[in-house]
Order: C-alpha cells, then sequence, then structure tokens
C-alpha cells in the first residue's frame, strides 16, 4: 500500500488556499493541476509502498517520537514555488511556527525511519502544494502573479494529530484515506 505521514489542515485554512488557486488560475498564465480541497495536507515522510509489518514499525516509531511534543500552532504563509517562481514545477503554501517544531518533529522522524531503511530527505522545506504546474503560457505574468502572492495568509491553526494515510491512484487523481491517527 502507498503511503504517508501528514497533518491535516483545517477546513476553513483549505479555503483560504483555494482562493489563491483562483488567483492563479485567474492569470490565465499557466495550466496547472491544483490540489483537490479534500486532498490538501503537510507531508512529513513519504514512504511509497509499505506492508502491514511496516505500518506496525512506523507506528512505533511515530508513537514514541510524539510523546515528546505537545500541540503548537503553525501559520500557514506565503506562495512560492520549486525550483522558484522563474520556472515553477510545484507552487505552496508555507508553514511557520515559532519554535521551529515542524522541521524538529520530520527531522527526528525522517532520522529514526532512516534506521528501518527509509531513503532520508535532503533538505525538507515544509509547504503544503496547492498546484503541479504543466505547462506555462505566460512565463511573466506568472512569475508576476506568484510575487503578488509571496506574502499571502492562509491562516493559524493547532497541529494536534499526525495521521498515516493511504494514497491510491486513480485517473481522477489521488484518493486518501487515514490508515492512524496519532495525537499530540
Amino acid at each position: 500500500m502507498r503511503c504517508f505521514l501528514a497533518i491535516e489542515i483545517e477546513p476553513y485554512i483549505k479555503n483560504k488556499i483555494n482562493e489563491t488557486q483562483e488567483i492563479i488560475k485567474e492569470s490565465n498564465s499557466a495550466k496547472v493541476k491544483y490540489v483537490e480541497t479534500e486532498n490538501i495536507h503537510l507531508t512529513l515522510k513519504f514512504f511509497g509502498e509499505i506492508d502491514k509489518y511496516q505500518i506496525e514499525d512506523i507506528s512505533d516509531i511515530v508513537n514514541q517520537t510524539i510523546d515528546d511534543y505537545d500541540k503548537y500552532d503553525v501559520k500557514l504563509v506565503n506562495v512560492g514555488a520549486f525550483p522558484n517562481i522563474y520556472r515553477p514545477r510545484v507552487i505552496w503554501t508555507g508553514i511557520k511556527d515559532k519554535e521551529k517544531t515542524t522541521i524538529k518533529l520530520i527531522k527526528e522522524l525522517d532520522n529514526k525511519f532512516n534506521k528501518i531503511g527509509f531513503k532520508k530527505e535532503k533538505d525538507y522545506i515544509p509547504h503544503i502544494t496547492i498546484g503541479r504546474v504543466k505547462e506555462v503560457s505566460d512565463k511573466d505574468k506568472l512569475s508576476q502573479t506568484l510575487k503578488n502572492l509571496k506574502k499571502r495568509y492562509h491562516g493559524k491553526m493547532e497541529v494536534k494529530k499526525i495521521y498515516l494515510k493511504s494514497s491510491q491512484l486513480t485517473p481522477n487523481g489521488p484518493i486518501y484515506e487515514n490508515i492512524k491517527e496519532f495525537n499530540l
């Protein structure tokens, strides 16, 4: 089963992200595959194909790790692109929290998952994918639109849970399902 570890995003923030998607759409500067509202999330770790034994190992690591973490607040702010706004492939919004808890959590989990055979991430920039750019028709207009959205604020939320999710790929886009839930 194809799985990943994620933080769910509050519905009102998803609505703000939808507004950002609309602004980019209205610029008519690129063909973008936007992330469906129900699929907007923050990925902590993508595992790929795993079996039921690995699910148990992953669950044990998550449970042990989150013992050291309390609920915390994050702000979803800024809009950017990978590799950059002049050659965008992925359009995203960022995550900020005072103590950099999200990055600490990701790095700690990543180190532990590496010990059980999962590839370690190089540099991780916590972000929520807004859309994937398929084709650019007006490079200048798209980069200007992204510049104008750079400081966009999507909202603040409390991180209380982490989810292990399965991802089934379909012609209409992925279908995500929660397999396990972990409380901070």
